[in-house]
C-alpha cells in the first residue's frame, strides 16, 4: 500500500512535465583572433536556451525559456510569456521598447563590433494586431531589474514596428525615473534582391546630454554564402566620438546547423581595437 501511495505523490509530481512540450537550444563558435599585437582562439558558447510550452485550458498559450552559460550559470532573458486574444505579454527579464527592435547593424560573430544598445525590461506587452505589418509594444521597468545591462531605474517603454513589403520602420522611447537612463530609438530597413540596407540611431541620457550612438549596415545573400559590412559610431554629449567601428563579415553555411565564417573590424578612433578572426559556428 505504501508503495502504491509513493507512486501516486510521483506521478502527481511527474505529470506537469508531460504535458508540456520541451526544447533545448544552442551553439558555440569556435574562433581564432588577431587583435592588438595578440593572437587568441577559443570556444564561445552561446547562451543555451531550454523551452516548455503549454495552453489552458482557456485557450491561453504559456511558454518559458530558461537561458543558461555553458558553465550552468544564468545568461539572462529568462522570462515566461502568455499569448492569446490580448496579444503577447512576456514576464521577467525581457526587452525594453528600445531594446526590442535594435541591432539592425550588429552583423559582428566574435571581432566585438559595437551595436545599438537598448536596456532591458520586467515586463512587455505586445498588443493585439491593429492593421496589417504593425507591431505595437509597451513596456515597464521596476526600481530594481534583474537586468543585464546595469539599470535599476523604473521605466516605462512605448514603441512600434511597421513592415510595408520591402521596407520596415521603427521608433521607440524609455521614460525612466533618472533622466540619464532616458533612451529614445529610430531605425529603418530596405530589402531587395538579396540586399539588406538598415539604419538606426539610439540616444541615452537627459535632453542636451545624450550619448548617441548611429549605425548603417549593408548584408547581401548569395546561396549558402552572406557578406556583410557595418558602422558605428558613438558619439559622446560634447559630440566628440569614443568609437567609430567598421565590421566587415563573411559566412559561408556547410548544413547541417554549421557556417564558417572570416571577419575584420577597424576602429577610426583607437587602431587598438582593430581585429580580424576565422572560426566555425555550430548552432542546435
Amino acid at each position: 500500500m505504501k508503495k502504491i501511495i509513493a507512486a501516486a505523490v510521483a506521478a502527481a509530481f511527474v505529470a506537469p512535465a508531460f504535458a508540456a512540450d520541451v526544447s533545448v537550444s544552442g551553439g558555440a563558435d569556435w574562433y581564432y583572433k588577431d587583435g592588438n599585437n595578440n593572437t587568441e582562439s577559443g570556444l564561445d558558447s552561446d547562451a543555451f536556451t531550454i523551452g516548455a510550452s503549454t495552453e489552458t485550458a482557456n485557450g491561453i498559450g504559456v511558454s518559458i525559456d530558461m537561458n543558461l552559460t555553458s558553465q550552468g550559470a544564468t545568461d539572462g532573458g529568462s522570462s515566461i510569456t502568455l499569448s492569446g486574444d490580448f496579444g503577447k505579454l512576456d514576464l521577467g527579464d525581457t526587452s525594453s521598447a528600445t531594446d526590442a527592435f535594435d541591432d539592425l547593424t550588429d552583423k559582428d560573430v566574435v571581432v566585438g563590433g559595437v551595436g545599438t544598445g537598448g536596456v532591458d525590461a520586467g515586463m512587455s506587452w505586445t498588443l493585439p494586431s491593429m492593421a496589417p505589418g504593425l507591431t505595437l509594444i509597451v513596456t515597464h521597468s521596476a526600481d530594481t531589474v534583474d537586468d543585464s545591462n546595469g539599470v535599476t531605474a523604473a521605466a516605462t517603454g512605448y514603441g512600434f514596428k511597421y513592415n510595408a513589403g520591402m521596407v520596415s520602420l521603427a521608433a521607440a522611447t524609455n521614460d525612466a525615473q533618472t533622466d540619464a537612463n532616458d533612451q529614445t530609438y529610430v531605425g529603418a530597413t530596405v530589402s531587395f534582391s538579396g540586399l539588406n540596407l538598415a539604419i538606426e540611431q539610439m540616444s541615452t541620457g537627459a535632453s542636451g546630454a545624450e550619448e548617441k550612438e548611429k549605425g548603417v549596415g549593408l548584408t547581401y545573400s548569395m546561396g549558402d554564402t552572406s557578406f556583410a559590412v557595418s558602422n558605428v559610431e558613438v558619439e559622446a554629449a560634447d559630440g566628440s566620438k569614443s568609437s567609430d567601428n567598421t565590421v566587415v563579415t563573411v559566412t559561408h553555411s556547410l548544413g547541417g546547423g554549421v557556417t564558417a565564417f572570416a571577419e575584420t573590424r577597424s576602429d577610426s578612433v583607437s587602431a587598438a581595437n582593430d581585429a580580424t578572426a576565422v572560426g566555425v559556428t555550430f548552432k542546435f
